[in-house]
């Protein structure tokens, strides 16, 4: 007598496997970590009101994450890569000079990182003091930013644009300030508007790197 065969563990229903469904799930949870994170705050937000929400079980819930802080720092996550992709795409743009590409960079980081306000306020307010593991990846994200801040301006520096020295104080204090830039304007009553946080920030970066480009050519010229 034939055994009959064990049922598949990628079951379909409605033409959507295991995996998807997972998939599926996770993405909902995403979508209203940044919702609910964004509006209402992270420590006020309880594991039960975002299953609701994205009309998952609490089973389902840690089949996709170990716990509320780890769909926390997922959706950092995703919201800083996108973020830095954008500033890096933007950096490597040809055909720009130096003094027309900084607006081009910071408009790209506010397209992906601030126009849709909730990322900017997960991103920079949300994160903080949520735990030593959240904060250890913040400070490693600043580094990050830094690092590609100093990272261009070395590739001025081959160029003869920039004066030689070590960058990488001056980047991580521009990431800095940039961040706090980003908390005031999220945590003003009346935060004006996006182009005058894009010029702001535009012109502390025009500060350093036109600054250094103008330091490079009188140095050129002695």
């Amino acid at each position: 007598m034939s055994k009959k065969p064990l049922p598949s563990k990628r079951r379909v229903y409605g033409g959507v496997n295991a995996e998807q469904r997972v998939q599926e799930r996770r993405e909902r949870l995403l979508a209203t970590a940044l919702e609910l994170f964004a509006t209402q705050g992270y420590q006020n937000t309880p594991i039960e009101q975002l299953c609701a929400d994205a009309k998952v079980t609490t089973r389902h819930f840690y089949e996709a994450f170990a716990g509320r802080e780890a769909l926390l720092l997922v959706l950092y996550e995703r919201i800083i890569r996108e973020a830095q992709g954008a500033v890096r795409e933007a950096l490597q743009r040809p055909g720009l000079d130096l003094a027309a590409r900084i607006p081009q960079v910071m408009g790209a980081f506010i397209e992906t990182y601030v126009r849709d306000r909730r990322r900017a306020q997960v991103g920079v307010l949300e994160v903080v003091g949520v735990s030593p593991a959240v904060e250890k990846r913040r400070r490693e994200v600043i580094r990050e930013f830094a690092q590609v801040l100093e990272g261009y301006a070395d590739s001025l520096v081959a160029q003869g644009l920039l004066p030689r020295r070590n960058y990488h104080p001056v980047s991580l204090a521009l990431v800095g300030g940039i961040n706090e830039l980003l908390a005031e304007w999220l945590m003003s009553g009346d935060p004006g508007s996006l182009q005058q946080l894009h010029d702001a920030i535009s012109d502390v970066m025009q500060a350093l790197l036109l600054g250094g480009a103008a330091m490079a050519r009188q140095e050129k010229g002695k």
